[in-house]
């Protein structure tokens, strides 16, 4: 789903305008086979609506394109942790990758298979005593270390529970994923990861500690990353440091190679099979020889796209020349332009002016930051028109929060003709329940 002039399929099949007599031209927006205009009339705005056709297609292409070695996909749960989309995930088969206690509990409520088949990996730099004991007891796959400390940690619990832990050290591989700062994780400034030295005096550590056992080798490099040739860069490094551990008596069979491939937000969209078989060849060249199962952990490639925000125009405004749309949608609905200057598409959902305007996008929170685009050409629209906001699917609902005590958004899954409700919107009770005065 992309720009409004691309007429007939935004993002086929998921998206698109239909409506209009054979021949004329198409003005209402929909999901699937559902209207958009229908569904924020019955759930109001502002309304997160999923596909989830274009959900499962991500996912088996994924599952194409990386057919040709051992795998397992990790969804990465902190893209989009909804319980139906995870759900809807592990129904297609794939397992996750947690970074909190909290994901961890979301996967064990919507797929046992998930730890009874162990398909679930555990990253992130802040592991607790509590969170580690939980994933020992559930069963997952594998432990990614990021440092020393941790690695201690986590050999003393599991040998209190004498529970056996499968770990990997996630390398920092001083690799640049050209990709904004905030989410770039592979360089030596960066907090994740430790440099591929330390890895190696790590691994001689692992292996003395009578519950650990050393099992793979971890990279991720950051989000958001369109230049496949830094995945390369960074997987080049790895297969060196499984060499060298090999011959030094490491049994390693799993290389984990983090998640990240980016997706457009704005202009043309490149086929996604073609994208995901470019990711593919540079994943797997220089794995070649090496016999083992490759741990993948997509979260935005998949569920990106698939996810658009309803918001209703709740007035226009002008100060001097410079034109507003304010809109009932705000920053705390979707975090990702005020928080590192994202471009996100907007599109009426019900297309019917051919004139256009210069406007800013902007929500109801008090902060000038509060917006969702600047200066942008868009379709002339009327208060109360509805637009909607595009790839809103990974790193959306997550990062919403209830500053100016605004209630979370609605979240709705369109499955062809049909459309539910997978999280209502909150309420003020919900807001205030934990509180006392």
């Amino acid at each position: 789903m992309k720009r409004a002039r691309e007429s007939q399929a935004l993002r086929p099949p998921a998206f698109g305008y239909h409506g209009a007599a054979s021949g004329a031209r198409a003005t209402e927006l929909y999901c699937e086979a559902v209207a958009l205009e229908g569904l924020a009339t019955r759930h109001g705005t502002p309304l997160y609506v999923y596909s989830a056709a274009m959900i499962r297609t991500r996912v088996n292409a994924f599952v194409h394109a990386f057919q040709s070695i051992p795998h397992t996909l990790c969804y990465s749960v902190k893209a989009n942790s909804t319980l139906a989309i995870l759900r809807l995930v592990a129904g297609e088969g794939a397992g996750f990758d947690v970074v909190s206690g909290g994901e961890l509990q979301r996967v064990l409520r919507v797929s046992r298979k998930a730890t009874s088949k162990p398909k679930v990996v555990y990253s992130g730099v802040g592991k607790t005593a509590a969170e580690m004991e939980l994933a020992l007891r559930s069963g997952i796959l594998l432990f990614n270390i990021e440092s020393a400390s941790e690695l201690s940690l986590l050999s003393a619990t599991a040998t209190r529970l004498k529970k056996r832990a499968a770990v990997a050290v996630r390398i920092n591989p001083d690799v640049s994923a050209k990709t904004h700062p905030y989410i770039s994780t592979g360089l030596h400034q960066h907090k994740f990861g430790v440099p591929i030295p330390e890895a190696r005096t790590l691994y001689a550590q692992a292996a003395k500690q009578p519950y650990l056992t050393v099992a793979g080798v971890s990279v991720h490099i950051g989000s958001q990353i369109t230049d496949v040739g830094s995945f390369q860069s960074a997987l080049e490094r790895v297969a060196d440091l499984v060499r060298a551990l090999r011959e030094q008596g490491h049994d390693i069979h799993y290389i984990d190679a983090g998640g990240g491939l980016g997706i457009s937000y704005e202009g043309a969209q490149e086929s996604f099979e073609k994208q995901i078989a470019a990711y593919a060849r540079a994943v797997l060249a220089p794995l070649r020889g090496l016999k083992l199962h490759l741990l993948l952990e997509p979260g935005r490639s998949i569920v990106g796209p698939a996810g658009v925000l309803l918001t209703r125009v709740l007035y226009r405004k002008t100060n001097n020349r410079k034109r507003f749309l304010i809109v009932d949608a705000a920053m705390n609905d979707l975090l990702r332009p005020s928080l590192y200057g994202a471009y996100h598409e907007i599109v009426p959902v019900s297309r019917e002016s051919r004139q256009t305007e210069i406007t800013d996008v902007v929500g109801p929170i008090c902060e000038t930051g509060d917006f969702f685009a600047r200066d942008r050409k868009l379709p002339l629209v009327s208060e109360g028109d509805l637009l909607a906001i595009l790839d809103v699917g990974a790193y959306g609902t997550v990062l919403g929060s209830n500053y100016n005590t605004r209630g979370r958004a609605a979240e709705v899954l369109v499955d062809g003709a049909k459309a539910r409700v997978i999280r209502r919107r909150e309420s003020l009770q919900d807001q205030m329940r934990m509180e006392k005065f």
